[in-house]
């Protein structure tokens, strides 16, 4: 949900700054294969059809952001993405830290899910990519302990790397629009 609010306030913005939409498709991204792949992992992880044995998230979480990653390093040069990518290492960094699975302060997740799915993830009885932050999460600050609110139709928790995907997105959706980007190597 973030990401597409992030799309949305980026499109609003390139129009702003006299942007075209068809621009968007000169934005020169190089090895997109590997972004599809590390998304693809994401959906058989914590997509309807999870079949994996438990045991098995936490490594095939992190193998999928480090997929994501390499993505990202290679497309540093482009406009928004080296904060694209600091966002991504933030990230990354907090599940690494913490066993392969992004803390979650569990007030906002029950504010923004509900009490019956916060007590799921605390009992992992869910297939997700959180677990409930307790006293031994390390680098609390890098987790999920922010909130966005309604009057969105779906509220969530989001870290500060969060924040900073998002802005890099916002960023390379309305520079990409602004002119057609050349090829950046």
């Amino acid at each position: 949900m973030s990401l597409l609010i992030a799309l949305v306030i980026g499109i609003a913005l390139g129009f702003a700054l006299g942007g075209r939409l068809g621009h968007l498709a000169g934005i020169p991204l190089r090895w997109n294969a590997l972004i599809f792949l590390g998304l693809a992992v994401q959906l058989l992880l914590f997509g309807p059809l999870n079949v994996l044995p438990a045991a098995s998230l936490p490594p095939l979480y992190l193998l999928s952001n480090g997929i994501a990653a390499i993505w990202v390093i290679r497309n540093l040069a482009i406009a928004g993405m080296p904060c694209i990518g600091l966002g991504a290492l933030s990230n990354l960094v907090a599940i690494a830290t913490n066993g392969g699975r992004m803390p979650v302060d569990a007030a906002l997740l029950t504010q923004t899910r509900g009490p019956a799915f916060a007590q799921a993830v605390a009992q992992h009885r869910v297939a997700t990519n959180a677990v409930i932050a307790d006293s031994a999460t390390r680098l609390s600050w890098l987790t999920d302990r922010f909130v966005l609110p309604p009057p969105l139709p779906s509220p969530v928790v989001f870290s500060i790397g969060d924040l900073l995907i998002g802005a890099g997105v916002v960023w390379l959706v309305a520079a990409g629009m602004r002119s057609a980007m050349q090829a950046e190597r």
